[in-house]
């Protein structure tokens, strides 16, 4: 069951990094959530593309106040599935 802070942190993420700069939709999510070996996986509250150092730390320090995870993603290759988030 998610907490408060979670519940309320995609529309916080939405504030610091902007509307065009996150996903929260099932839909557009899957490509973050699909490796090329792994196939889907896990589930996320939200998808950020932060375009500012600043927003990137300010989003940062909102989802470890919120006690969430954060996985990083780079070029999304999906050869080692380290990108891809996957059920505890």
């Amino acid at each position: 069951e998610l907490t408060k802070a979670q519940q309320t942190l995609p529309s916080l993420l939405s504030t610091i990094v902007g509307p065009e700069n996150l996903i929260t939709s099932p839909t557009a999510s899957t490509p973050y959530l699909t490796g090329a070996r792994l196939g889907r996986n896990g589930s996320t509250l939200a998808i950020i593309t932060p375009t500012t150092l600043t927003s990137t730390t300010q989003a940062l320090q909102a989802i470890i106040d919120a006690d969430c995870v954060v996985i990083p993603q780079g070029a999304n290759t999906g050869l080692t599935g380290g990108s891809v988030p996957r059920p505890p």
